[in-house]
């Protein structure tokens, strides 16, 4: 059950994103001043995308490895790998993304190029995603600087 829904992480903010953009290109006068229901969609993407993140993470899921084989890149297999540090900083991520597109709509003005910011929030909230389940890319980075702290014994969760 988990696993079905694991991809949503990633997706959400990014399908979201796309079809923003294509509305914005197909009309931009309209979408120009439809400031707050795009800044709204782009909020829920993300509180989704979060939700379904805390759910895995809370299940205390112990490395789902979802293999995408249809998909290629680079001539390799693509995989989401969903364990606890990846979930952890995915989490934050989101988190700060959130933060970011809640304060943006209170304090931003709404002028032209607002809506194009939501949509390049919304991109690199994905694909920031993306690079957090990505496996051994994602593991080369961050692995070293959790390891220290977890021997530190300093934990932002508690499970």
């Amino acid at each position: 059950m988990l696993l079905n829904i694991a991809w949503l992480i990633p997706a959400l903010p990014i399908i979201t994103s796309f079809f923003i953009a294509v509305l914005l290109f197909s009309f931009s006068k309209t979408m120009n001043r439809l400031t707050k229901p795009v800044s709204y969609l782009f909020i829920i993407s993300i509180v989704f995308s979060e939700l379904i993140n805390f759910i895995l993470f809370k299940a205390n899921t112990s490395d789902i490895v979802l293999n995408l084989d249809d998909i290629k890149i680079l001539k390799n297999n693509f995989q989401l790998v969903f364990d606890h540090q990846s979930l952890l900083v995915s989490l934050f991520l989101g988190f700060v993304f959130l933060l970011i597109m809640l304060i943006s709509l209170i304090k931003l003005k709404r002028q032209n190029g607002y809506v194009r910011y939501f949509i390049l929030l919304g991109f690199l909230a994905g694909f920031l995603y993306l690079f957090t389940f990505s496996g051994s890319i994602f593991h080369n980075v961050f692995d070293p600087f959790i390891s220290v702290l977890d021997q530190a014994g300093i934990s932002i969760f508690k499970v």
